[in-house]
């Protein structure tokens, strides 16, 4: 398993098809189809994800032996490290990828010199919420956010200790 980092307009619309793809059949038993589709237009969309890249987010695509198998993206902050993304195709999932990914994760908050991780799970995700516990990270406290449109995303804050 490798980890590419995204840095082009072509990377985000690669990054855009797999959230498309990974999103729809994850997420819209959580949250509806409609959210979904807001949450692709507009928070990951091939612009915004170009735009975050250029505003200090780093996106990597998940390459296993020369196929797509997902994507993660992260950004450091003085204090810690913010998980902002760790999606994987279905049928790449159950293969350890998600814990070899966060092993990378880690890897880099190290090299930062940060000894905390966090990241955002919806409270209804439960097979998500399993397997961050299962690597180690506790739930500190809940947050609701307004998206607009009408969309709320409630979540829990996870952290991960170095």
């Amino acid at each position: 398993m490798q980890l590419k980092k995204a840095r082009t307009q072509e990377d985000a619309e690669l990054l855009h098809t797999l959230a498309r793809e990974i999103w729809e059949e994850h997420y819209t038993s959580i949250i509806g189809a409609e959210q979904v589709e807001y949450m692709l237009t507009n928070l990951q969309s091939s612009e915004k994800i170009y735009q975050d890249l250029q505003n200090g987010l780093d996106y990597f695509l998940i390459d296993l032996n020369g196929k797509w198998a997902g994507y993660t993206g992260f950004q450091l902050f003085p204090d810690y490290l913010f998980l902002s993304k760790l999606y994987i195709r279905s049928s790449f999932r159950q293969h350890g990828l998600g814990k070899a990914v966060f092993a990378k994760v880690q890897k880099a908050a190290r090299e930062n010199q940060v000894a905390t991780i966090q990241l955002t799970v919806n409270k209804y995700n439960a097979k998500s919420i399993a397997a961050y516990e299962r690597m180690g990270f506790k739930t500190i406290k809940e947050q609701v956010a307004d998206i607009g449109g009408g969309y709320i995303m409630d979540d829990y804050v996870m952290e991960f200790k170095l």
